[in-house]
């Protein structure tokens, strides 16, 4: 089978072990992603410096994907360059361009990561019987989505024929806001980012930490894991709170200032700290007050680092409560830290779900192999 799947940077986590999987199994994935000057650094591809003119250039252009050779096939591998990084008459050439190197590869499937790009309208619909839409949130998270998202969102129906959601949870409510029949709604889910493997684990220095990592938002509930942890504080003197991520401070500054145990690290984490603080933390935590699915616990569980997750989105389906980390309700400071607790008072509880949590990248409906499996199955529909 040949795919045709465009995607942008900041899915490549979960592009490379999908592509990887789907290659392993006999098919012919052509990867085409779309770059502009706010992706230069995000998760596995971290550009220096994108090309200065607009257009289609092969994946030897760019050094960030040379050491993925092993998971990409990169002579089918494409950046559709978008140096501007704004809609008008440059990004609608630059479609027309995608469109003619598709054509060319003559596709069984269009597969597209996330919700698309307007002027991608016209490429879903003349393949729409080939083609799928990847909808990583059905419903955009509290305090975010935009006017243009949610018109984008409403014509999507129209153009493409079958979405593909990551949870089950959604279903009815994606299906009535949008407009679409149950009969076009399939599903796969989000397997371990194993990528993250390749960077080695690399020990981070001082003592012992919770970590918490990603964008700050306010739906990320990172509060309530500051107040958490400032009840369990005494108990554990020797333990700090390692809060890692860029964009606007969002949570209680009066939490943590003064304080030499609760560590912010304002910034995104190069793709080597990631993997380093991942596997160095006792566990992660994802305190989110609303959710679909989180690409933070799939990067844990690749590194084999249980996660203390709220019971949101499809994180129940994920985070197996006793066996691979630990659920709570959102919004519960004292759940949280009762969860925070139990962990860091157990070692032995600790080894035991990093073993469980080994076991289940590599057996199982949650393995990639798995996972391509289910695409396949929805490509032949």
């Amino acid at each position: 089978m040949r795919i045709v799947m465009i995607s942008i940077p900041p899915f490549a986590d979960c592009d490379f072990p999908l592509i990887k999987a789907l290659r392993d199994a006999g098919h012919e994935v052509y990867y085409i992603v779309r770059l502009a000057p706010f992706f230069d650094k995000t998760t596995l591809l971290e550009f220096e410096k994108i090309q200065c003119k607009s257009g289609i250039y092969p994946a030897s252009s760019y050094s960030a994907f040379a050491m993925w050779h092993e998971w990409l096939d990169l002579d089918k591998v494409f950046v559709s360059n978008d140096s501007v990084g704004k809609t008008g008459w440059a990004s609608f050439r630059l479609f027309l361009s995608e469109w003619r190197l598709i054509d060319r590869i003559k596709p069984d499937v269009v597969h597209y990561v996330n919700i698309p790009n307007a002027f991608h309208f016209p490429l879903l619909l003349k393949y729409k019987k080939k083609s799928l839409c990847v909808v990583h949130d059905p419903i955009p998270h509290s305090g975010e989505g935009s006017f243009r998202d949610t018109i984008k969102r409403m014509f999507l129906p129209y153009v493409c024929s079958k979405f593909v959601l990551l949870n089950h949870l959604q279903d009815e409510v994606f299906c009535r806001k949008w407009h679409v029949s149950p009969q076009r709604i399939f599903h796969a889910s989000l397997g371990p980012y194993t990528c993250y493997t390749v960077f080695g684990k690399t020990q981070v220095p001082g003592p012992p930490f919770i970590l918490f990592m990603g964008r700050f938002s306010p739906y990320k509930g990172i509060d309530f894991a500051l107040k958490a942890f400032n009840r369990i504080r005494d108990r554990f003197p020797e333990v700090r709170l390692v809060i890692a991520g860029a964009g606007p401070i969002c949570f209680d500054t009066k939490l943590y200032s003064g304080k030499n145990d609760v560590e912010i690290l304002h910034r995104y984490l190069t793709v080597k700290e990631v993997a380093d603080y991942v596997s160095s933390a006792k566990f992660v935590v994802c305190p989110y007050t609303d959710a679909t699915q989180s690409g933070v616990i799939q990067t844990s569980f690749a590194l084999c680092t249980p996660v203390v997750a709220t019971r949101v989105g499809n994180f129940s389906e994920v985070v197996e409560d006793g066996i691979t980390g630990l659920l709570v309700p959102p919004r519960d400071v004292e759940g949280l830290s009762m969860a925070f607790g139990r962990l860091l008072g157990d070692a032995e509880l600790l080894e035991k779900m990093r073993e469980n949590i080994a076991k289940r990248n590599s057996e199982g409906g949650q393995s990639w192999k798995a996972i391509a499996g289910k695409y396949v199955e929805v490509y032949s529909r």
